[in-house]
């Protein structure tokens, strides 16, 4: 079976058309005709549609199933520059705001006093969870101004947020249980505490996870994982507004500009999780109605 970027090149010199004068037509750049024919590269489904249009051949005489299927999992999830560049420069900052907190955690540990050992256990946690985040967000950014961040590599940005928000909870495990209060029994309270912080703060960055790896980086396309990366997004937004808010009632003085930039730094970190996830979903449903509408027009035909 001939590849798409061999099809691609036999259409448009069957055209009397060089890259430059196809490029044109389609409002992109000649390297980018010269990459998609080389096979470096696939053209999103519109734009795949536009060069059937222009060279007057039909789309499965461009694309097989399988290589429709390419275009969606290998080309970058957002496509959209405006849309990616607010990526870029969200992952960015985010990126530089873990750096300096990280740093100040990393200069605390080797305290020696009984006050600061005691505390060693929490930072080590604190510094995992920086390094993490500061790691995925690093290699979502790069990607990202390679324009090369695709489902499985967004998949894996997406993931390692979420387990680092599973991590940050053993913080908050920590600060209500403390070893010196593990001795603790059915009656005073503790039990229920415990039941309902994990089921609250823990279980949604564990399914936000899990839902992130099955959804982007397995291709499984079962609504049900959209829908809990989704939820868990939500319930990330509605939690920071929680905490945020607790803070700010209680010490209203400690609320400042960090703090509101905090706040809307984390809102949009999960809210560009949520448009990723609708992005690729829509994709992926472009993808099988494409390869649907050809074979109920042949049946139809017959």
């Amino acid at each position: 079976m001939v590849e798409f970027g061999e099809q691609l090149r036999r259409a448009r010199e069957a055209n009397g058309m060089t890259q430059q004068s196809l490029a044109e037509q389609l409002f992109v750049t000649r390297q980018s005709v010269s990459r998609w024919e080389c096979g470096d590269r696939y053209p999103d489904l519109l734009t795949t549609t536009k060069l059937a249009q222009i060279l007057e051949v039909s789309l499965d005489d461009l694309l097989s199933g399988k290589e429709m299927e390419k275009v969606v999992e290998r080309n970058p999830v957002v496509e959209n520059k405006t849309a990616n560049n607010i990526m870029i420069a969200l992952y960015a900052v985010v990126v530089l705001s873990m750096a300096v907190p990280a740093l100040n955690a990393l200069l605390k540990l080797p305290g020696t006093s009984e006050t600061t050992s005691g505390n060693n256990s929490i930072l080590i946690i604190s510094l995992i969870v920086y390094a993490l985040q500061i790691f995925a967000f690093t290699f979502g950014l790069v990607n990202a101004i390679r324009d090369r961040l695709s489902p499985k590599r967004m998949g894996a940005v997406i993931g390692a947020f979420f387990t680092a928000m599973c991590i940050s909870m053993l913080v908050s495990l920590r600060s209500f249980f403390p070893p010196e209060a593990i001795a603790w029994n059915l009656n005073s309270g503790y039990a229920l505490k415990l039941m309902a912080l994990v089921g609250v703060r823990l279980v949604p960055g564990l399914t936000g996870a899990v839902a992130a790896y099955f959804y982007f980086m397995k291709n499984k396309n079962h609504a049900i994982w959209p829908v809990l990366i989704t939820l868990a997004s939500v319930f990330g937004i509605f939690i920071t507004l929680l905490s945020q808010y607790t803070i700010f009632s209680r010490y209203n003085d400690m609320f400042d500009l960090s703090q509101t930039l905090k706040l809307i730094l984390n809102i949009a970190i999960y809210g560009l999780i949520i448009y990723q996830t609708f992005t690729l979903a829509n994709k992926r449903k472009k993808l099988i109605s494409t390869s649907v509408t050809p074979a109920v027009s042949g049946e139809a035909q017959a």
